[in-house]
């Protein structure tokens, strides 16, 4: 049979296994004040975001237009070109996103999500286009698939100029309000401040059942 293990090889075995432990519950707090941090930066998000869109729409017919805010787009609907975004789901429904291009006066382009639809036949735009300006969707592609017609599953400035022959466009936006039938998409960011709260909370749980276990092991194995 094999010596045991000396006395001051143990208490170094017991060492290193305490500070890993320390170490992993000082991560998990980290990770905590991390996830705090992000629920205070989107809830900060969501308040600037209200007050962008309680503002009166502001005229444009020319260049980029800024950031979530409401903006009356001058120029004209180019129909031609407007393409729909397949397998978007609105309250379990199956159906597409409708996103119209605008030209504006100087002949930039500004593509306008102007809502869900059910089918492929989607009502024409109206002749008003007050919009809230966002920031271009990023979309998740396990593949680059080829759209079938005007039909895509994912959309970006070059993709969209390539298929259309016009400039990339130079902004995204979304209708500020329905029309005829269709149903708007909102501004919001897609992880919600509380769900951030609610990954602190674990990540905080994980650090009090750390600090329970650290001082088990210590008082177990005293030498």
């Amino acid at each position: 049979m094999k010596n045991p293990p000396s006395t001051p090889i143990l208490a170094q075995r017991r060492r290193s296994a305490l500070v890993c432990l320390a170490i992993l519950i000082l991560i998990t707090f980290c990770m905590g004040l991390w996830q705090l941090s992000r629920a205070h930066d989107k809830q900060i998000l969501i308040e600037q975001l209200a007050k962008q869109e309680a503002l009166a729409p502001l005229p444009w017919d020319k260049g980029t237009p800024p950031l979530f805010r409401p903006i009356k787009l001058i120029g004209q609907w180019l129909p031609q070109a407007e393409i729909l975004l397949d397998h978007r789901i609105e309250a379990g429904q199956i159906g597409y996103h409708v996103i119209t291009p605008f030209q504006l006066n100087d002949h930039s382009i500004v593509l306008i999500n102007r809502g869900w639809w059910p089918d492929t036949h989607p009502p024409k735009a109206s002749d008003s286009a007050i919009v809230n300006t966002q920031a271009w969707p990023r979309y998740v592609e396990l593949a680059q698939t080829q759209p079938a017609g005007h039909i895509f599953q994912n959309i970006n400035p070059a993709r969209f100029a390539a298929w259309s022959k016009l400039p990339q466009p130079s902004a995204y936006a979304l209708m500020q309000a329905g029309e005829t039938g269709l149903i708007v998409q909102h501004s919001q960011p897609a992880i919600p401040p509380e769900r951030h709260l609610g990954y602190t909370a674990t990540w905080w749980g994980m650090s009090l059942v750390g600090v329970f276990l650290w001082i088990r092991f210590k008082r177990e194995t005293r030498l």
